[in-house]
């Protein structure tokens, strides 16, 4: 099982893009990550954007490739490590220090790597690309209608989405 969810939450920072921030996690074979909590605390919010967009752009690779990290930017070492096998993905939540340059997605893989917390995780592809699909989908949604459609980091999220569904 993988499942995706969140949380929109107005934050100070969110004028010129509504929906940035809020609450994210995610749930793979009983193992979560992230959180969901009722009240709206500013400070335990994260960029939903940021979060969307690298697990988009991770199916994206995933697609053709079998190894991405996500950099949980949020957090100073812990990566979201993703390998697919055939119709496998396995994910893992792994312990490095960050890496110069490194971005929020990443294909190359880390040396030095620690499982300190949990590894292999098993999803079937199709159910995780679902999932990130329509979540994302789901965000979008609750972007456009709190921001204008002319809104790049809309507009940057809707194509890659509707790319995603296209393949």
């Amino acid at each position: 099982m993988f499942e995706i969810n969140f949380k929109i939450v107005e934050t100070e920072e969110s004028e010129a893009f509504i929906g940035e921030y809020g609450y994210f996690s995610f749930t793979i074979d009983n193992e979560n990550y992230g959180m969901i909590i009722e009240e709206e605390i500013e400070d335990f919010s994260v960029s939903l954007y940021d979060w969307f967009f690298s697990y988009l752009k991770s199916l994206e690779i995933l697609e053709t490739e079998n190894y991405v990290l996500i950099n949980d930017i949020e957090s100073f070492n812990v990566w979201i490590e993703m390998c697919r096998d055939k119709e496998i993905v396995s994910v893992s939540k792994v312990s490095r220090d960050k890496v110069e340059q490194g971005g929020w997605v990443r294909r190359e893989k880390l040396s030095d790597v620690d499982y300190k917390f949990w590894k292999d995780k098993k999803v079937l592809f199709s159910d995780f690309r679902t999932e990130i699909l329509e979540k994302s989908a789901v965000y979008l949604a609750d972007l456009i209608k709190l921001n204008s459609l002319e809104n790049n980091k809309v507009l940057e999220l809707n194509d890659l989405v509707t790319k995603l569904k296209a393949n």
